[in-house]
């Protein structure tokens, strides 16, 4: 089984992370059942909060450290827990430590989210999530469960996708999930809001996960994982072999394309949800660069007849950001002159 060098490696692992918090951002759309949080047991002062999620972002992804200065400063604050949880969660699953230390640390990882809940924090980022979780008690434990299981199955050895249907479980555990803790932070709370707004949300966190794993191919077989349906590929001949060894079949690319025109086809009805279910302009312009860079990044990977195997790993430049950015713009200028009215 050929392996890629611990470079690639680690470069899917930080662009999985960005993309995270990419979605942290902008991802409005899903609540669930109201959380019974205590208060704290042990006062943590918000400057120790959010210091510790500063360093942490410095550390690890300093662009996302400037781009959270420019959201408002209440949104920027919670966003930066959830990222700071998100990250560290990350951490763990992507480490390439051995599975057993894996899954004890991610024991500990769960434990010490029990204790937050409780009320007990163990360090000062969980403490920035606690007063997150106390200032939107719609905010439910069960996306972070969630996140934590998908996470989890990403420690079993060989880890495959039996089927599309799994696929769209892990989108949402991943990725889906981060919508359900950013909607109440950006004001969808109420039950009309979220009933509009969850199938969309759901679509979007999906669509990023299966653009993700498209793009991130050569690096999740670094950590002996391949994402597409197994059923999917065997139906037509392709093999994990032809993944690990880099090799672009024409099965594999045919299981390729028809994974990224799923993705579109839920892009599609994010963008949908972002016009008709956020209550606010500023997020669904959002919401739609996303949908619109996501759409770039498929566009990409057409172009190389979905070989995403060989030479360098798909990406949108600077270019293809701005006009993504231009695009989501006239859509929701489009939509305001269809009557749609925005806060």
């Amino acid at each position: 089984m050929e392996r890629l060098g611990k470079e690639e490696e680690v470069r899917g692992v930080k662009t999985r992370c960005e993309d995270k918090f990419l979605l942290l951002r902008t991802s409005e759309m899903l609540s669930l059942a109201a959380l019974g949080v205590a208060p704290p047991s042990r006062a943590l002062g918000a400057a120790d909060q959010d210091r510790a999620i500063a360093e942490l972002m410095l550390e690890h992804d300093p662009a996302l450290h400037l781009a959270r200065n420019v959201l408002p400063a209440r949104v920027s604050q919670d966003a930066g827990a959830l990222y700071s949880w998100c990250r560290r969660l990350d951490q763990i699953v992507d480490s390439g430590r051995p599975r057993d230390q894996v899954s004890r640390e991610l024991d500990s990882f769960e434990a010490a989210f029990d204790a937050l809940v409780a009320g007990d924090p163990r360090d000062p980022a969980d403490a920035a999530l606690l007063s997150t979780l106390q200032r939107h008690p719609s905010l439910g434990r069960q996306p972070f469960d969630d996140m934590l299981a998908g996470m989890r199955a990403d420690t079993a050895v060989d880890r495959r996708i039996a089927t599309y249907d799994e696929l769209r479980e892990y989108g949402y555990q991943v990725a889906g999930t981060v919508g359900l803790m950013l909607l109440p932070l950006l004001g969808v709370e109420s039950k009309a809001e979220v009933a509009a707004a969850r199938e969309p949300a759901v679509a979007l966190g999906v669509a990023i996960q299966i653009a993700n794993i498209l793009r991130d191919a050569r690096p999740d077989a670094a950590l002996g994982r391949v994402y597409l349906p197994q059923d999917e590929l065997a139906a037509v001949g392709a093999t994990d072999a032809d993944i690990f060894a880099g090799r672009p079949t024409a099965a594999h690319r045919e299981v390729v394309a028809k994974n990224a025109a799923r993705a579109r086809a839920l892009l599609d009805d994010a963008e949908a949800g972002a016009l008709a279910a956020l209550p606010s302009w500023w997020a669904s312009l959002m919401a739609l660069v996303i949908v619109e860079q996501y759409r770039a990044l498929l566009d990409v990977l057409a172009g190389r007849d979905h070989d995403n195997l060989t030479g360098e790993r798909c990406r949108v430049g600077k270019v293809g950001k701005m006009r993504a950015g231009l695009v989501a713009f006239g859509t929701l200028l489009k939509a305001r002159a269809r009557g749609v009215w925005f806060a």
